[in-house]
């Protein structure tokens, strides 16, 4: 299945299709504020947002298989970063996965998605 919302970081003019070494600004600034894009671009609590989206659409879907995502790795590693939030956190209000991960969608915690940076072609389990 393909899903739209897996695409690649939009990063916006400035950054989008240079150099690797551009890279390291990216993730300063995402380590600064994560709900500021890079202009033009797309922030990692947009791209968070989006995979929200794709967790929901595969949990209703696939209740109780295994999945495997192919993605690019800025995606992939939001993606880790909020679902291992999302697992290790507990309230009275949030039961379903869905509702864990809205509530760790916030600064202290996306802005730490680079602990999950992925090698090229690495395959990672989440659970």
């Amino acid at each position: 299945m393909e899903m739209e919302d897996l695409r690649e970081r939009y990063f916006g003019p400035s950054f989008e299709l240079k150099s690797h070494d551009k890279y390291s600004e990216i993730w300063a600034l995402d380590e600064k504020d994560p709900l500021m894009p890079p202009e033009g671009g797309e922030s990692v609590k947009d791209v968070a947002t989006r995979l929200a989206r794709v967790v929901a659409a595969l949990e209703s879907e696939f209740t109780g298989c295994e999945i495997l995502i192919v993605a690019h790795g800025d995606p992939l590693q939001i993606l880790q970063t909020i679902l291992n939030a999302a697992k290790q956190h507990t309230g009275s209000t949030c039961d379903d996965l869905t509702s864990r991960i809205r509530a760790v969608m916030v600064p202290s915690i996306l802005s730490q998605h680079r602990k999950f940076a992925l090698l090229t072609g690495e395959l990672r389990l989440v659970t």
